[in-house]
């Protein structure tokens, strides 16, 4: 449905804040884990493609608190909204995040369709 670019969210007053770009090199040793269970492919996106060290965190909310308490670096696409203690930097390096609908191969359930139909035009709005 769409394809968002992504930036490091980092403490605004981290000196990577005032840059205008970063690449996941400029990252090394600053990341945060995912707790065990989650979604390989989920982890390799939002990891950059590798597997990571740091604190584990499990929300959102956790990821801002430790950007802001342990100086490790969250990921998010451009254009959402952070407390004004953080900053977003573009990544350069990193594909875009993706939003897709699917749905089971041969489904004819009209709920569904609508469904599909509603969140496209709402996401290419």
């Amino acid at each position: 449905m769409r394809a968002d670019p992504v930036g490091a969210v980092l403490r605004a007053d981290d000196p990577l804040a005032r840059r205008d770009r970063l690449t996941l090199s400029d990252l090394a040793g600053r990341w945060f884990r995912f707790p065990a269970g989650t979604d390989p492919l989920w982890q390799a996106y939002w990891n950059g493609g590798e597997r990571r060290e740091g604190p584990v965190v499990r929300g959102v909310q956790e990821c801002v608190q430790a950007v802001l308490w342990n100086g490790t670096v969250g990921m998010t696409p451009l254009g959402h909204e952070m407390p004004e203690e953080l900053a977003v930097v573009p990544v350069a390096d990193m594909a875009p995040s993706r939003v897709l609908a699917v749905w089971q191969e041969g489904d004819r359930n009209p709920l569904i369709r609508s469904l599909v139909g509603i969140a496209t035009a709402a996401y290419r709005a």
